[in-house]
């Protein structure tokens, strides 16, 4: 399983590790979807934070309408630039729902047009407007990012580094 490969690569976490399927619940319920559940095994084992401090992710601590708002926006095509984009946004069918950022202000998104969450793919849209769509699942996403394959052209070179730890946010702080 790759959120075992991710562990070995981003190491334990130093506090977080706890799941709370109830505020996943409030958030899917929300959102009118369930979401990928290697995702959400990341979250609730690393929390809210940044992998090496590049690659930002959010989780819900509190499971109101509000964070589930802020978690997964509702945008709509043009909202961040005029190009015409290539897919709707959520809550349109199969629109992306944002799932992170990062520190060059890319956008990451899951493309929810299978039936099954954990078939979803990726999809990257940089500051520029570009776009870049690959296999699912999150964690396997992201172990391809190490591995420096099948990954955005435009993400810094340079991540992950080759000593890359999860950065937790405090907790207190999130939501």
């Amino acid at each position: 399983m790759e959120l075992d490969r991710l562990r070995e690569l981003l190491g334990e976490p130093e506090a977080w590790g706890w799941a709370r399927p109830a505020l996943w619940e409030a958030s899917e319920a929300r959102l009118g979807l369930t979401l990928p559940s290697d995702y959400k095994a990341f979250l609730d084992l690393y929390g809210p934070g940044a992998i090496d401090g590049y690659v930002w992710l959010d989780r819900p601590v509190t499971g109101s309408a509000e964070e589930a708002e802020r978690l997964w926006p509702r945008r709509h095509a043009g909202e961040r630039d005029a190009d015409p984009h290539p897919w709707p946004f959520h809550p349109e069918k199969g629109g992306l729902i944002q799932w992170g950022y990062d520190e060059q202000d890319n956008a990451y998104y899951f493309l929810p047009v299978e039936s099954d969450p954990d078939d979803w793919r990726v999809v990257v849209e940089s500051e520029c407007g570009s776009w870049f769509e690959t296999a699912g699942p999150f964690t396997d996403f992201i172990v391809r990012c190490f591995d420096r394959i099948d990954r955005p052209p435009f993400l810094s070179r340079h991540w992950p580094g080759e000593q890359a730890r999860y950065h937790q946010e405090d907790p207190s702080t999130a939501g």
